[in-house]
Order: C-alpha cells, then sequence, then structure tokens
C-alpha cells in the first residue's frame, strides 16, 4: 500500500517538487537521465513506477485474480493522468496512461512469473502436490 502511495505521490506533485528531488539527490537525477538516453522519447519513468507498483501488488495481494490487480492498475494510472490536468508543471497524457498500465502488468506479469517458478504458496493445489510428489521420488 505504501508503493501506491509513494507512485501516487510522485505523480501528482508539482513537477517543482521533483526538480528539488533530483537536486537533493544527484544520483536519483542521474538515474533518470541514463534512462533517457538508454530509451530516448520513452518515458520509462511511467513504465517503471508503475512496474513496481505492479510487482509489489503480487506480493501485497497474493490472492488477487490477474484481472482485478489489471483493472486497479489501469484505473489508478488513469486517475494519476486526470489529476496531472490540475497539476502545476505536469501534462496530463492519454501515452502516459498507457505507459503506466502497460508498466503495471509487466511488473505483476515478471512477479506472478517468478513466484510461480519458486512454487509459492500461492500456486493451484494440484501444482503443489505433483511438485511435492516428484521431490519425494527423486531417487528413481
Amino acid at each position: 500500500m505504501s508503493a501506491l502511495a509513494m507512485v501516487i505521490a510522485t505523480l501528482v506533485v508539482p513537477y517543482a517538487v521533483v526538480e528539488d528531488l533530483f537536486k537533493r539527490f544527484g544520483w536519483l537525477g542521474n538515474a533518470v537521465d541514463f534512462l533517457d538516453t538508454v530509451a530516448p522519447g520513452l518515458e520509462v519513468s511511467h513504465l517503471l513506477s508503475f512496474g513496481a507498483l505492479g510487482f509489489l501488488a503480487r506480493f501485497s495481494w497474493p490472492k488477487a485474480r490477474a484481472r482485478n490487480v489489471a483493472i486497479a492498475v489501469v484505473t489508478v494510472a488513469v486517475v494519476v493522468e486526470f489529476v496531472q490536468i490540475w497539476v502545476p508543471g505536469r501534462q496530463a497524457a492519454v501515452s502516459h496512461a498507457i505507459l503506466e498500465s502497460l508498466g503495471g502488468l509487466a511488473g505483476f506479469g515478471i512477479a506472478w512469473v517468478l513466484t510461480y517458478a519458486w512454487g509459492s504458496s500461492s500456486l493451484p493445489e494440484d501444482y503443489q502436490a505433483s511438485t511435492q510428489w516428484n521431490a519425494g521420488n527423486s531417487d528413481h
């Protein structure tokens, strides 16, 4: 839940606050500059911020259906962009909402694949039973 608050806060505060953070924490500004050189024209910050949100959503709500998480991610992205209409120094854009949605869904997908690969307790029971049976019969 705190990740959601941090993502929303960084996207709805006036841009002057963000610039001040870049000045205070030089590494943060350097990281953003690096991302802009790696993918010029693509606003990677939108992808990464919501990617982190989607990734953490998997662990915050492990039993949530993917459809519900997807709806939540898209809703938050649209609301954030809508609020930015009134935030000084910010631009609301449909392309930002799309990037944020894609980033959030990708982050959730990556987290889901990792938990699936590691045999998380949130796996379906029939899968867990087959992996436990195989582990007990590994000498054959």
